[in-house]
């Protein structure tokens, strides 16, 4: 009886314990603070084999400076079992899945090449004199080495091809190999070699015997191409002399061009020939023949320049300013572009030399080109987002190029029969398409009655379309992205647009666009399935769906998550994904590529639960313009609406989209990291904002004050315990919202202009270009020049009305910014400290628009957090803010102590 009431006061006591452990575990999650950002790790290099069985991948730090073991994971789907191997970097799958490849290195630095066969998983070395290289899926691998000239024995050095079989070790050997290709399913070889008869191309089975497809006592046939598919090849004799086609199906090769036979003009010379990808043309380059003479006379000019001093010369007419002549094109020589046709002998000048030129691609026969020429608009570039071209239509059958149009912006797009090409005209907002028979250009989708091009774009330059799904096979029907559905366009005219997908985006509001990782052609083929994702724009949750070839959709997957597909199977029955939300991180996932039987393979970080984490909503309001705003809330972990928060208030553009993105808790390169404000019991509130042109700062504020007000008026945020911060663009808007509203306790202001005059008349350090085409066309959203709207680039200049701005600054602005001038965060510095109010400047030495160095992401990481902590926590102020850092005291007391 004493026994029994033991156990049972045993189990009792046990189960108390447990309560309570679940209890103070509950009780005591931790904030995030700096030191636990090196616990969260990365899922590197994801990889599936090709039956789609077997997974591997790494964990990594996700801190990139963090030292640890390479270690690969091998995950295998049927078993559900892990294997780890140390030290490894990247992997092959072999032989269909029988063996995995990897290489690994000893304590002396030698690389060992091992093979692990994934039926039992022993090891063993590959210890050839070759380098193991798998030849697709089979048994074998092949490689060439090189032999040295013996001169004992009197043998000239050349190559030689082992091909050797995995498991049983072994091998043949091809020597004096120049190339080689592997075809019918790899089971035969086409190479080239070198013969005591002369230089020769062979074919036959891998182990032989080989037959003779070309012979001959020149040169090594170069520039070789062969296509497994087709069967058919090409390659050339003697520095381009001599080109010739062949086929193995009729086991002959002809000669296609004789250099000599080109028509090329007095005075001229060939420069870049090459073998159009249809192997019936070739695109070339003529230029002027230069004499010895013009080259002596060259030389010299070089040699007399003077070198005592460099002038920097700005003209006012020049195409471009010196600060981006260096990069430009116009600086390199570059001649006019033809293209030669054997089968006629005609030459046929394409386009001058400074055009670009586009060629259909998967074409068997190019009847026509396009070329493009900017140089008329070259100089506009500077205060034009997209530099305009003029259109041209080359015709090969006449070799008649006819203007198709002037001042277009976006690129023209072949389609894959070379007969029509579509692109986006901007200014219109519609698409059209130029048949290439008659040189026209015709409206292509107004007829659809939706729109074409992004709704809720907000910048000065035209509004850009939603983009090509892709084409159908026969080239003579183009897929277009509508705002939600694709349409499939007839090019020929005969049948009117057609939903492709049924409206079923438009029904249920969600866009549905493919997904690239499954897409490597634009190219739709019959009877083909592809993977689209679709996006909720009312809940922001994400799906996967299949698409067939008449429009119909079905669901796959879908939830609240942002999904992306890392890889299919080459088989195509498998894949690897990875899905996240704000408690889920991005975690590897294997199922069918219909998601069915899905395995969440990797937990890579399960330390999350030690930390207070927190929840994110989608909030809803109407703004100071009457319309309706979004923004994303966060709330810390088992917020309770009694309570009072400190609230940051951090924005850039628009947030609201990215609900269901994961947050991985790190350092700060320029704003704060959301995830652990939000840990040590902050709100963030990220509010949308869409501008009106020539009106930046005002959008921002009707967005921003009116959405905090919000916050205020539902008892949310607790009015002088509400920070502001923004970076860069959203920089400016933060210092312009200082000086029109007191609502915010403290605000932190990155990498800001500040005075729009001196900013629109600026350079970007980073690549030379000067700043205008952002205000007329992009992102500073002005709209005109500044002669042409003083009044408004004065009204968005917050450095003017600093005398205004009651808000403590932190400013952030580095002198090797390579984005926006430091001098803009300096002046905004001075102008606060000569009027007397608090600001501190950080700048991070040689650090550019966000922090790289880890010590100075450390560093302004702390220190901006203890500036909110003090203003909105009211926390113990620093030391260095209350004290700075003198020169002399630089790196030895960084005075993050608080003062008691």
């Amino acid at each position: 009886m004493m026994v029994k009431n033991s156990f049972i006061c045993g189990i009792l006591y046990g189960i108390c314990l447990t309560f309570l452990c679940n209890i103070s575990g509950q009780a005591e999650k931790k904030s995030l603070e700096i030191d636990a950002y090196k616990r969260w790790k990365r899922v590197e290099s994801p990889n599936i084999s090709f039956s789609g069985r077997w997974v591997t991948y790494h964990i990594t730090p996700q801190d990139y400076n963090q030292k640890s073991e390479k270690k690969l994971y091998l995950y295998d789907t049927q078993k559900k079992q892990y294997d780890s191997i140390p030290n490894i970097d990247q992997v092959i799958f072999l032989y269909n899945d029988r063996y995995l490849m990897y290489e690994t290195s000893d304590t002396t630095g030698n690389t060992h090449t091992m093979l692990m066969s994934l039926k039992n998983k022993k090891t063993r070395e590959w210890q050839y004199i070759e380098p193991l290289s798998p030849v697709g899926q089979t048994v074998f691998s092949a490689s060439t080495i090189y032999i040295p000239e013996d001169s004992v024995k009197r043998t000239p050095q050349f190559n030689r091809l082992i091909i050797r079989n995995i498991e049983t070790g072994d091998s043949l050997h091809i020597d004096s190999i120049k190339s080689y290709n592997f075809y019918n399913h790899n089971k035969s070889i086409i190479f080239i070699q070198k013969h005591q008869q002369g230089n020769q191309i062979l074919y036959g089975p891998i182990a032989g015997p080989y037959k003779v497809l070309y012979q001959g006592n020149e040169k090594y046939p170069e520039h070789f191409n062969f296509s497994e598919k087709t069967l058919t090849g090409s390659f050339n004799i003697g520095e381009d002399s001599l080109w010739y086609n062949f086929s193995l199906k009729n086991k002959k090769y002809n000669l296609l061009l004789d250099k000599k036979e080109i028509p090329v003009p007095a005075g001229m010379e060939i420069h870049k020939l090459n073998l159009a990808n249809n192997k019936k043309y070739f695109t070339l380059e003529l230029k002027p023949i230069t004499t010895n003479k013009q080259n002596t006379v060259n030389k010299k000019k070089n040699k007399n320049s003077d070198s005592s001093f460099e002038l920097e010369l700005w003209t006012w007419n020049e195409y471009e300013v010196p600060t981006t002549q260096r990069k430009s094109r116009y600086n390199k020589q570059e001649y006019d572009k033809y293209i030669y046709i054997p089968e006629n002998k005609r030459l046929v000048m394409v386009a001058p030399a400074k055009f670009d030129v586009y060629y259909p691609y998967d074409c068997d026969d190019i009847r026509f080109v396009i070329s493009t020429d900017d140089g008329p608009y070259l100089k506009d570039k500077e205060w034009v987002d997209d530099t305009p071209f003029d259109i041209y239509l080359t015709d090969l059958s006449t070799g008649k190029r006819q203007l198709v149009g002037t001042k277009y912006r976006k690129r023209p797009e072949w389609g894959p029969k070379g007969k029509y090409a579509v692109m986006y005209d901007p200014i219109n907002h519609i698409w059209n398409k130029i048949d290439g028979t008659t040189g026209k250009v015709s409206d292509i989708s107004t007829a659809t009655g939706d729109q074409m091009y992004y709704k809720l774009y907000d910048k000065p330059a035209p509004a850009p379309s939603y983009g090509i799904a892709g084409w159908m096979a026969d080239g003579n029907s183009v897929l277009l992205y509508g705002e939600y559905d694709w349409w499939k366009i007839d090019l020929t005219g005969k049948d009117m647009p057609e939903c492709f997908t049924q409206e079923y985006g438009r029904k249920n509001k969600m866009s549905i666009r493919k997904i690239t990782s499954n897409f490597d052609t634009k190219v739709f083929s019959p009877n083909e399935n592809i993977l689209v994702k679709l996006f909720n724009h009312i809940t922001k949750e994400e799906g996967i769906y299949s698409l067939n070839e008449n429009g119909k959709l079905k669901k796959l997957t879908y939830g609240p998550y942002q999904y992306s597909i890392h890889k299919i199977s080459e088989n195509k029955k498998y894949c690897i994904w990875v899905r996240q939300n704000i408690d889920e991180f991005r975690d590897l996932w294997w199922s069918k590529i219909d998601f069915s039987n899905p395995t969440r393979i990797t937990n890579a970080n399960p330390q999350q639960s030690e930390y207070k984490w927190g929840t994110v909503k989608v909030v809803k309001w109407t703004n100071y313009e009457g319309k309706e705003n979004e923004g994303l809330l966060y709330l810390p972990e088992n917020y309770d609406s009694t309570k009072k928060y400190p609230t940051l208030v951090q924005f850039y553009e628009t947030h609201s989209n990215d609900a269901y993105v994961y947050r991985t808790p790190g350092l700060s390169s320029a704003m704060a990291d959301i995830i652990t404000f939000v840990s040590n019991g902050y709100i963030v509130f990220t509010p949308d904002i869409h501008f009106t042109i020539g009106m930046p700062g005002k959008s921002c504020y009707d967005a921003v004050v009116s959405g905090t007000q919000m916050l205020i008026d539902k008892g949310i945020a607790t009015p002088g315990k509400i920070g502001l911060q923004g970076h860069s663009w959203s920089g400016f808007q933060t210092a312009y919202l200082v000086t029109k509203t007191n609502m915010f306790a403290c605000a932190n202001i990155g990498a800001p202009i500040v005075d729009m005059v001196t900013g629109y008349l600026s350079i970007r350090n980073g690549s030379g270009m000067p700043r205008m085409f952002m205000y007329e066309e992009t992102q500073s959203r002005m709209g005109k020049t500044l002669w042409e709207a003083k009044d408004k680039y004065l009204a968005n200049s917050p450095l003017l009305d600093a005398d205004k701005i009651e808000t403590p600054l932190l400013i952030y602005h580095c002198d090797a910014d390579e984005a926006v001038p430091y001098e803009q965060g300096r002046a905004l510095y001075l102008a606060m400290r000569r009027l007397r109010k608090p600001a501190w400047l950080l700048n991070y030495k040689n650090e550019g628009h966000f922090l790289s160095g880890e010590g100075a992401q450390r560093d302004w990481t702390i220190r901006m957090t203890q500036f909110f902590d003090y203003y909105l926590k009211e926390t113990k102020e620093p030391r260095w803010m209350k004290e700075g850092i003198n020169i002399n005291e630089r790196g030895i007391d960084q005075k993050y102590d608080l003062i008691q």
